[in-house]
């Protein structure tokens, strides 16, 4: 069984996926009312409009419901994934344990790994990151993803399915400052275009700042690699030229 912890749109997503792919998948909420309307309608209309559950898809409010679980995705903001963790991490430290979260904690300046590591410190962790839309997961159009960190040899085949397929990395650092640093880059990308200044100032703009996340990333451990696989430069290109992307509207408004 796999558990997701988080029941957004992203969380979701992975959730029907892996069970559309045969996999039993218990998806946790912390609103009881949440739970009891995905548990009643089979789906999670408040996050992910028109996505049916499967029928190997749980939902509960319950984590000692995740305890055996092969694996947990913490599918959580990242702004709320310590306080998660303080609260609840003692009943998950020792399990396998995929942030699937982006960004950078702003009380310590951490990325997810080193902040579920800090407080699970029995669980093999890792990141599941990259280029990816909840919504295009959850019709099973193909997408791929970085899984990077500990024990990504035995997550790979059980967290991939036919439409989503996981490249494996040992450099969990780079994965997660490539999800972080694009959303920067995103919102200057989308106040190009809602300036009014083009295509071609976009690109100017989305190339210096793919060099600039490099640089960054480089000084804090990254492998140059990283930053021009999924996780870096193709989150990069997803973001600031789709307008699904939240933080090119952000820029753009």
């Amino acid at each position: 069984m796999i558990g997701v912890v988080g029941a957004g749109a992203f969380g979701t997503a992975l959730a029907v996926a892996l069970a559309v792919a045969g996999r039993e998948v218990t998806l946790w909420a912390r609103d009881a009312g949440h739970v009891a309307a995905m548990a009643e309608g089979r789906s999670n209309a408040a996050r992910l409009e028109g996505v049916m559950f499967p029928a190997s898809l749980n939902v509960t409010g319950d984590l000692r419901d995740v305890a055996n679980a092969e694996a947990v995705l913490l599918a959580l903001p990242m702004q709320a994934l310590a306080g998660f963790l303080a609260a609840h991490g003692a009943g998950l430290n020792g399990l396998p344990l995929v942030a699937a979260c982006k960004g950078i904690d702003l009380a310590s300046l951490r990325g997810p790994t080193a902040m579920v590591q800090g407080l699970c410190p029995q669980s093999a962790v890792s990141i599941l990151t990259g280029p990816s839309f909840a919504a295009d997961i959850a019709r099973g159009l193909p997408t791929a993803l970085t899984l990077a960190g500990q024990g990504v040899e035995a997550l790979q085949p059980l967290l991939s399915t036919a439409t989503l397929r996981l490249y494996r990395s040992d450099d969990a650092v780079g994965a997660e400052l490539g999800g972080a640093l694009k959303n920067v880059v995103a919102i200057a990308a989308g106040v190009v275009m809602g300036a009014g200044l083009g295509e071609s100032a976009r690109a100017a703009l989305i190339t210096r700042g793919f060099a600039e996340m490099q640089r960054f990333a480089l000084s804090q451990g990254a492998a140059s690699d990283t930053m021009l696989g999924l996780s870096g430069l193709g989150d990069l290109i997803l973001t600031c030229t789709s307008t699904q992307s939240r933080n090119l509207r952000y820029g753009m408004a």
